[in-house]
């Protein structure tokens, strides 16, 4: 018959060789190894050499009790989220149990020791256990996976973008040597190569980008809403045919600011890209009572059968009217980094005259009293 595997392993510490007996007695099982020991600092010894599952020790030792031991383990993080508890005999008093669990004890087992209790506790504390573990092992691969998208991040930075870039500069280089004389069916093929390799090289850039600031932003802080629309607007550099009308922007907000301003680029080159009118209107509004922001557009509107989809990677409507046309990834990741400040972003149906889209629960900045 084979042996059972040792799933978890127990460390016992107590200085009466009785006490332990009874306990070990007690805890035995198929799938556990016991180890016990008969001081504080003989269980330090024990811990650098042994994974342990869980700690019963007794408060009540000379030289180092059972206090002391606890708060040597938690200050190292070998050891420090090892589940413990007291075996004790002293009273049952406020004072003890609180400084038991100041110190990181999790639970007390009091002497006389009733078996079913102790059985069920321990139980009860190596689930926790297995849990903790389970969940430090998902967070290990997510941390590989992470690392792994990293690395296909630069890959696809350089292994795509390095044939893409030769395409272009060649293109660059026939236009430049007029060394063919093409037809008007030609002209209009290769104008589609060039089309198609700007398109992609565009994909490549906003892959990049959106892993970037999705994954790696800075955290929150106070931002005045006016100032941050004012310094995306003076980075677009708008043309003399579009119009953008601020209304009630001098308000703060806590928000990511490499997000924010991300959010409101995404949507205002959107509004600037879509639009088939001859001069672009777009209004940026802010009502500090719905804490809500919204950015609309006098262009041709979106389908209500689409205003979700519209948020999903890759998604597109098609072609611009500038000829332009989209990747499917700005959306996605304005509402992603949206999620990330605790806000929500979406398009507003009921706006008939173009499109709407709203940044809705806002958080206002925290003012100290």
């Amino acid at each position: 018959m084979m042996n059972s595997v040792k799933k978890h392993t127990l460390l016992l510490i107590d200085d009466k060789p009785a006490n332990l007996i009874a306990l070990k007695s007690i805890l035995e099982s198929p799938d556990r190894t016991i180890i016990t020991c008969n001081s504080g600092n003989e269980g330090l010894q024990i811990l650098l050499k042994e994974k342990i599952s869980l700690i019963l020790v007794d408060v009540q030792m000379p030289e180092m009790d059972g206090y002391e031991f606890v708060e040597i383990t938690k200050q190292h993080p070998n050891t420090a989220n090892i589940p413990t508890l007291f075996v004790t005999a002293i009273s049952n008093e406020d004072k003890y149990i609180n400084k038991a669990y100041e110190l990181g004890a999790i639970d007390f087992l009091f002497k006389p020791l009733n078996t079913e209790i102790t059985r069920k506790k321990v139980e009860s504390f190596l689930k926790i256990w297995d849990y903790d573990q389970e969940l430090k092992r998902l967070n290990d691969k997510l941390v590989a996976k992470n690392g792994e998208l990293e690395q296909f991040a630069n890959i696809i930075a350089h292994d795509l973008k390095t044939p893409l870039n030769n395409i272009t500069f060649l293109i660059k280089f026939l236009e430049e040597e007029h060394l063919l004389d093409l037809k008007e069916e030609a002209n209009e093929l290769f104008d589609m190569v060039k089309s198609s390799a700007m398109t992609m090289s565009k994909l490549i850039d906003d892959l990049l980008h959106y892993s970037k600031n999705v994954e790696n932003n800075e955290g929150k802080e106070s931002l005045n809403i006016l100032n941050e629309v004012n310094a995306v607007i003076k980075l677009l550099n708008p043309n003399n045919d579009i119009k953008i009308n601020k209304s009630n922007l001098n308000h703060s907000i806590s928000f990511q600011k490499v997000a924010f301003k991300q959010i409101i680029q995404n949507l205002l080159s959107n509004a600037i890209k879509y639009n088939d009118k001859e001069i672009t209107e777009i209004t940026i509004s802010y009502n500090e009572i719905t804490q809500q922001l919204a950015v609309s557009d006098n262009g041709p509107g979106i389908p209500a059968s689409q205003a979700e989809k519209i948020f999903q990677m890759f998604y597109t409507l098609g072609q611009s009217s500038r000829g332009d046309s989209g990747t499917g990834i700005g959306l996605n990741l304005v509402r992603k980094l949206a999620e990330r400040n605790d806000a929500k972003v979406y398009f507003n149906s009921n706006y008939k005259d173009g499109s709407e889209f709203v940044i809705s629960e806002l958080k206002t900045e925290l003012k100290l009293v």
